[in-house]
């Protein structure tokens, strides 16, 4: 077994070995640019639409409604920034305090040039209260965007819901779907979703691939111009990682036994701490979260020492999103949720198809050994 054990797949996953070998004749063989109109263009095209056919039957759309992109934070300021172009009457957005800080970020250079944002709350336990949505809404009110499953604590959003409550206001409704891709059912018609992001390095595919939903019909302007993707996404298609999503997504179609499997993994390590260390809190949704996601917390255990620890035994977890790594602050998703902080802090446990029981088994006693350290200490 490899000594490395990766329990990070909330903020990237390994590439699969059939994805690689999907991409690579991309890379060599079939170089052709997809806009040239002679055959090694045209072969590269064709295998373009090929992966737009997997994904827009993987999410229940049209060919026509999947739009090719370098990666979901990509497709969350284009999704955004389209809706804000289409509405220059308006000036209203509602999110929440918990989103992906592509969405925040977004968010806060358009409250820069006078735009109001509402950032709805969430309780203890991260879940949305669908009443302070509908008080939000006001007739200046263009989007509303939530995320279908939060990257820290896992919840799952009742994103159905919520797209019934905008298109009743006759407002565009966008999804930051990137954790749920693969672990959860995903319908973008089911969902009310009028624009849908994703991100291939989520799902065993390469990082710097995405895909933007835009239901057909959505009023929309490009983030960057050009006659690529149907004039929506200018700029050469990225042919060998769209082959490489493609592929992941094509994966992803039969997955329930392997979904299964990562929750039973989930439920065994956090059965098995709780029986063996005190004082464990876990944060998040318990009863509507990701299968695979975990985000425990020890008390009088700071998060980042024991990711410090863990490291030094060939062990990768992490204390939050990725995208805030290098932030020392605590995070804005556990502070939103009132966590406990002073004493202890938690850390996120990610699972992916490739960790099994021996992997949590030895995860489990070298965590144990490192909080009875830091707390004898």
């Amino acid at each position: 077994m490899n000594n490395k054990i990766y329990l990070d797949n909330n903020a990237t996953t390994k590439v699969d070995e059939e994805v690689l070998n999907a991409m690579l004749p991309y890379f060599k063989e079939e170089y052709g640019n997809p806009s040239s109109i002679y055959n090694i263009g045209k072969r590269v095209k064709e295998v373009i639409e090929k992966s737009r056919t997997i994904i827009s039957n993987f999410l229940n759309a049209k060919k026509e409604e999947i739009v090719f992109t370098s990666c979901a934070s990509e497709s969350n300021c284009t999704a955004i920034m389209s809706a804000v172009r289409n509405n220059p009457s308006k000036r209203h957005i509602i999110t929440t305090k918990v989103e992906h800080s592509s969405i925040l970020e977004t968010m806060k250079y358009l409250e820069s040039i006078g735009y109001k944002i509402t950032y709805l709350s969430v309780d203890n336990n991260g879940r949305l209260n669908l009443e302070e949505l509908k008080s939000s809404i006001t007739s200046d009110t263009l989007l509303i965007s939530v995320m279908l499953a939060n990257n820290e604590i896992g919840n799952i959003y009742p994103i159905k819901e919520i797209g019934e409550i905008a298109h009743q206001n006759n407002i565009l409704f966008h999804v930051d779907a990137v954790q749920a891709v693969g672990k959860i059912k995903i319908d973008v018609k089911e969902l009310n979703a009028d624009t849908l992001s994703m991100s291939g390095h989520k799902v065993h595919a390469p990082k710097g691939i995405g895909i933007l939903y835009i239901k057909e019909g959505t009023p929309f302007v490009p983030l960057i111009f050009g006659h690529q993707e149907k004039d929506r996404r200018g700029g050469t298609e990225n042919a060998p990682y769209i082959v490489g999503l493609g592929k992941a997504i094509e994966l992803l179609s039969n997955n329930e036994e392997e979904i299964n499997n990562i929750r039973s993994l989930r439920d065994y390590f956090e059965s098995q701490i709780k029986g063996q260390i005190s004082g464990v809190k876990i944060y998040g949704d318990i009863d509507s979260r990701l299968p695979n996601t975990t985000n425990i917390a020890f008390e009088g255990v700071k998060g980042d020492e024991l990711l410090l620890m863990l490291e030094a035994n060939n062990i990768y977890v992490s204390t939050g999103s990725a995208c805030n790594s290098f932030d020392i602050s605590p995070s804005y998703v556990l502070l939103a949720i009132n966590a406990e902080l002073n004493t202890s802090s938690p850390i996120r446990v990610s699972l992916g198809k490739y960790n099994n029981k021996e992997e949590i088994d030895i995860f489990i006693k070298r965590l144990v050994n490192a909080i009875t350290m830091i707390r004898k200490r």
